[in-house]
Parts: structure tokens; sequence; C-alpha cells
């Protein structure tokens, strides 16, 4: 039996792509929180300078270098600060990882291709080759490897069509969307407060973090080309069910948040949006978190 230097390269292919589609960029179970940083939020600014700042404190339409007329800080909530720190590689290193696997694969295939197609001399060759030992034959062997390769080539086609999902995050830029993330936020903020939750005469108080995927029409949630997307899950509960299936449905019912902006658009079909919820008897606070400083992938 000829040898196949390249089954074992086709096989090493299929168990990498299997890889590349076992990841996938989702909100963890869990999350580790630290006082000691501060949340970047979502503002809006009325002045524009021509360098971005060292140190962004928060996301703006606009970089700002210093601003305002005061030396204090903004007013925040009395609630400690916390921040969201994900489990794992940041996103996009894991999805430069992904495309340098996919690079690989493809290269794998196009020698496999290349060096096992079905031409006329390479029928003749093959059947010129003496077999040699026991086992299966080399039209078997040729088969497995086109039903391997078919399988793959589908896997592949079906991977590309997933859906370009970016993250709110801040790093020393000017951040475009900074408005959409403003309005949305106060959507949430507006009907959270004049539907407070409570059960009977109750309110119900409480914190707990949700991450909001937003699509292009401001919708929640995905459901496209065999992919699905959850719109909205509790990601850190407030240790009441109750109050957590009410910020859920608060946040269902604030939806659409409008339309994504043409530059918006071209960047992302998903916005994974990882916001904090308090409800106190003031009403309903809604901040934007963001996970640690990073270049957006895509």
């Amino acid at each position: 039996m000829r040898e196949h230097p390249l089954a074992t390269g086709l096989i090493f292919s299929a168990v990498v792509h299997l890889l590349a589609l076992a990841v996938h960029f989702v909100a963890p179970d869990s999350f580790r929180l630290h006082s000691a940083d501060t949340p970047l939020e979502v503002v809006l600014v009325n002045a524009k300078s021509a360098n971005a700042p060292d140190k962004a404190t928060a996301l703006a339409q606009a970089n700002l270098v210093g601003g305002g007329e005061h030396d204090g800080e903004r007013a925040t909530s009395p609630l400690p600060s916390q921040v969201i720190e994900r489990d794992g590689a940041p996103v996009a290193q894991v999805q430069r990882n992904v495309s340098d696997l996919e690079a690989m694969q493809e290269k794998l295939l196009s020698q496999l291709r290349s060096q096992y197609a079905t031409t006329p001399e390479a029928q003749r060759n093959r059947a010129d080759t003496p077999q040699r030992g026991h086992g299966l034959d080399d039209q078997t062997v040729d088969q497995q490897i086109a039903r391997l390769q078919a399988e793959i080539d589908k896997q592949l086609r079906a991977y590309q069509t997933r859906p370009k999902r970016g993250q709110v995050t801040a790093n020393t830029r000017e951040v475009a969307y900074a408005r959409y993330f403003d309005g949305l936020r106060h959507r949430i903020e507006r009907y959270g407060t004049e539907h407070f939750p409570q059960i009977g005469n109750d309110r119900l108080y409480g914190e707990l973090i949700v991450t909001l995927n937003v699509n292009q029409r401001g919708g929640l949630g995905y459901h496209k080309d065999g992919w699905n997307v959850v719109g909205v899950e509790v990601t850190r509960s407030s240790g009441n069910r109750d109050l957590d299936r009410r910020a859920v449905a608060i946040v269902q019912a604030s939806a659409p948040f409008g339309d994504f902006s043409s530059e918006m658009r071209q960047r992302y079909d998903i916005l994974e949006i990882v916001t904090r919820m308090t409800f106190t008897r003031q009403g309903v606070q809604a901040q934007t978190l963001t996970a640690p400083a990073q270049d957006n992938p895509q």
C-alpha cells in the first residue's frame, strides 16, 4: 500500500478547524471584580482636542484631553466601583489565534487538493503503484479523504458566515458610537424607572450585571444563517430571581435602540454591551461597563 503523507495533514486540519469552531465570544458564567479600578463610562463631551488622552476615564464621541471647569470628578453612584475582568485570553488575541488557525487549514487543504487531484495521470500512477501489506486500499483511502475534505469545506463555509461581533471597550481613542450607547442607556433607565419592579406593594431593590447583544437594527439577539445569539442574559445575579427576571424584561421592553450608524454596520453585526443595572429609591441606573482596555477585533 502506498504512503499517504497528507492524510495525516488532513486529519490535523480537521482537528484545527474544530478547535476554531469551538471558540465562541460570549460572556463567561462568572466574573472577577476589582474594586480598585474605575469603570469607563459613556459620556458626551461638548469639546474636542487634537490629541487623544494618555489615560481614558470615559468613553466619548470625541477625544478630549482635560476639559471641564471643575477640579472634582463626575458625580458617581455611592455604590462601590466594580469592573468586569473576563477570564481567559483577551478577545482580540483569541480572534488573531483563530485567524492563524484558519490560514494554516487553508494551506493544508490547498496542498491536499493539488496532490490528490483525480486527474487521469494521477489515477494511472495510483493503479501502477504496487499494493503492499494489508488494510485499506488506495481507492478506499482516497474516498475517505474526499469525504473528510468535503465535510471540512462545509464547516468552513458555515464558520465564515458567523456574525461580526464586537465588545464595548475603550483604550485612549475616539469612540464614534458613544451617542448610541448613551441613548441606549437612557432608554433603559427611563423605562425601568417608569415601570419599577415590585411584587405587590413591595419595590425590588438591588444590583445586577447583564450582557446585551444588540444587532444592527437596534434589536436584541441575532438569528441568521444558523447562528443564534441570546439578546440579553444575566451575567451576575442580584441574588433575587424576581429582580433578575424583571431587569431582563425591562431591557427587552426598552428595545429597539435604533439602527447602527453606517460605520458601526461596516464593523459589526452584533455589539456586546455589559451593563450594571442598579435599582434604588431614586430609580434605575444603567451603567455601561468595559472589559480591560484592548484593541477592538475585526
